[in-house]
C-alpha cells in the first residue's frame, strides 16, 4: 500500500524540499496515480516514463530532471477463504485477494466475530483514485455489503471521494462482510479495515453484582456497601476490583448428606412396603367378601331346594298310604283281604306261617318307609291291622 508519492525535481541526487521561490515551487502530489498503479496489490510496474507522469504540470525549470518520491508500507491481509470466523482484534480485508480467490462472496462471506460486550469499527481503503475527484456523486460504485443479521442490518460500501473513510460501526460483537466482482464494481481496489473496539463483558467475584454503562463499569457486593469503578481503555478494563467475602450465618448442625440420602431411601422404601401390604389386605378382604356372599347364596339355593323336594315326598307319601278300595263290582273287599299269591308246588302254609310272613312283610315294608318319614301313629294303625287278620 503506497503511502505517499511525490514528483519532484532532484538536486545533486536529492529531492529538493524547499519550496525555490524563484519557479513557485516544483513538486506535485500524484498519490492517487500511484493508488492506481499498486495499492491493493501484491506487487506493481512503474513506468516513470508514462503519459500520466508527463502530462503533470510541475512548475520546474525544463533542465531540471524530475523524479518521483515513493513511500509504501505492506499489510498483512486476510488469505485464507475457509468459513471461518475472524477473530483478530484487527486486519484487512483485501478485494484484490477476493477476486483472486473467490472469497468474501455471498456464498462465502467473511466473518468477524468479537467477545460480548465488544464491537467492530469498519474502515474503507479506497484506491480507485478518486480522492481529488470533488464532482463524484456519493456512493457511485457499490463495493459490498456489511450486514448483521442479528438485527437484520445490510450496509453498503460505496466508493467516496475521499481515500480512507469510516466505513461501519457495529451494534453487536458480530458482523458478515460481502465483496462484489470486480467486473461489477469498476475500476481500482479497496482495503477494508476491521477493529475491534471496546471491552468483553466482566465476571464480577463471587457474591458481587455488576452493572455496565458504556466504557464504564461498577461492581460492588450483595452483602456490604462496597462498590468499584473500572474503567475500559483499547480493550482492556482498568481499574481495581476487590473481594466480596459473604458473611458466615451459624447454623445448627445438619446431618451429612450422605445419611440423608440414606434416611431418604428408607423412607421411600418403607413407604412403598406399607403401600404394598395395604394392597395385599384390601385385595384378600375383597376375596373373603366374595367367597362369603358366594357360600351364602350357594346355601340358599339349597335350602330352597331341600323345601321343594321335602313338598313333594309328603305329598307322595299321603298318596302312598291313602286307603285304596277295589272296584265293587269285581270285589268289596280291601287291599289287605287279598290272599297272599300261591307257594311253590309241594308246600303248604299254615295259617301261622302265613301271619308270620305277613308280618315278616310288613317290617320290611315299615323298614324301607322310613325314608318317608311315617308317623308313629301311621305304623300303629298298620300293626293293628296285620293283628286282626
Amino acid at each position: 500500500m503506497v503511502t505517499s508519492a511525490e514528483y519532484v525535481h532532484m538536486d545533486g541526487g536529492h529531492c529538493i524540499d524547499e519550496v525555490d521561490s524563484r519557479y513557485g515551487g516544483c513538486a506535485d502530489d500524484v498519490l492517487p496515480l500511484f493508488d492506481k498503479w499498486c495499492s491493493g496489490k501484491q506487487e506493481c510496474i512503474i513506468d516513470t516514463l508514462a503519459d500520466e507522469l508527463k502530462n503533470i504540470h510541475i512548475n520546474c525549470p525544463k533542465f531540471i530532471l524530475r523524479y518521483t518520491r515513493l513511500e509504501h508500507k505492506c499489510v498483512k491481509v486476510k488469505s485464507d477463504c475457509r468459513p471461518d470466523t475472524l477473530r483478530d482484534i484487527s486486519g484487512y480485508l483485501s478485494s484484490y485477494i477476493a477476486d483472486k480467490r473467490r472469497c468474501g462472496s455471498s456464498s462465502a462471506p467473511w466473518k468477524i466475530s468479537a467477545d460480548p460486550g465488544q464491537i467492530i469499527q469498519l474502515e474503507l481503503i479506497d484506491f480507485s483514485g478518486n480522492e481529488h475527484n470533488s464532482n463524484l456523486v456519493s456512493c457511485h460504485s457499490v463495493y459490498g455489503f456489511v450486514l448483521e443479521r442479528s438485527l437484520g442490518i445490510n450496509h453498503t460500501i460505496c466508493a467516496e471521494s475521499r481515500r480512507q473513510t469510516a466505513l461501519y460501526t457495529s451494534k453487536t460483537n458480530l458482523v458478515e462482510i460481502q465483496f462484489l466482482k470486480s467486473d461489477k464494481r469498476g475500476e481500482g481496489e479497496f482495503i477494508v479495515k476491521y477493529q475491534v473496539i471496546g471491552c468483553s463483558e466482566l465476571s464480577p467475584p463471587p457474591h458481587a453484582w455488576y452493572k455496565r454503562e458504556g466504557n464504564k463499569a461498577v461492581i460492588g457486593c450483595e452483602d456490604n456497601d462496597k462498590e468499584w469503578t473500572v474503567t475500559c481503555t483499547g480493550n482492556r478494563w482498568l481499574g481495581e476490583i476487590g473481594n466480596c467475602t459473604k458473611s458466615v450465618v451459624l447454623k445448627r448442625p445438619t446431618v451429612p448428606e450422605q445419611k440423608k440420602l440414606a434416611f431418604t431411601s428408607v423412607v421411600i422404601m418403607a413407604g412403598i412396603i406399607g403401600i404394598a401390604v395395604v394392597l395385599s389386605v384390601i385385595t384378600i378382604v375383597i376375596g373373603v367378601v366374595y367367597v362369603k356372599k358366594y357360600r351364602m347364596r350357594q346355601e340358599t339355593k339349597r335350602a330352597a331346594l331341600a323345601h321343594k323336594t321335602y313338598s313333594t315326598m309328603d305329598r307322595n307319601i299321603q298318596a302312598y298310604y291313602r286307603p285304596v278300595t277295589m272296584d265293587q263290582s269285581v270285589d268289596n273287599r280291601t287291599l289287605w283281604d287279598i290272599p297272599p299269591p300261591a307257594h311253590p308246588e309241594g308246600h303248604t302254609m299254615s295259617s301261622d306261617d302265613q301271619c308270620t310272613c305277613a308280618t315278616l312283610q310288613m317290617r320290611n315294608n315299615v323298614d324301607t318307609d322310613k325314608r318317608t318319614e311315617i308317623t308313629s301313629l301311621e305304623r300303629q294303625s298298620l300293626y293293628s291291622s296285620i293283628k286282626s287278620n
